[in-house]
């Protein structure tokens, strides 16, 4: 079965500083609960969202603020977290295609923005 995805994605490699929340998702709020913060390397990224190898291990369904800079300006977009992993170990296509960024982090995060990313020029990812 082909993806259906609403965005092309593309291949990157950007660093980010995430702030992620731990906790029940119903309770969770982005503008009055306490963050934990991490890093990564987005290694793809749409206008509907990224994925991102890191060390930090993070739940499924919360909330997350990702700070990168993207074509020489500074972003901050929130998004909740669609699925996570460890790439060795999980045999999904998607954690064998970036396993080879496994020197950047051995988990992944997949995220999906809240809003898309009006301003997307992938021709500057290059």
């Amino acid at each position: 079965m082909p993806e259906q995805r609403k965005f092309p994605r593309y291949s990157c490699s950007i660093k980010t500083k995430f702030e992620y929340f731990t906790g029940n998702p119903d309770e969770v709020s982005v503008e009055t609960s306490v963050a934990e913060k991490g890093k990564g390397v987005i290694i793809d990224i749409s206008r509907g969202g990224v994925f991102i190898a890191s060390n930090t291990r993070v739940a499924a369904g919360m909330p997350i603020i990702l700070n990168f800079e993207l074509m020489k300006q500074k972003m901050s977009i929130t998004g909740h977290i669609v699925r996570t992993g460890m790439l060795a170990n999980n045999p999904s296509e998607v954690a064998r295609k970036f396993s080879m960024f496994s020197h950047r982090g051995d988990s992944y995060i997949a995220v999906e923005f809240n809003e898309p990313v009006e301003d997307f020029d992938p021709e500057k990812l290059k």
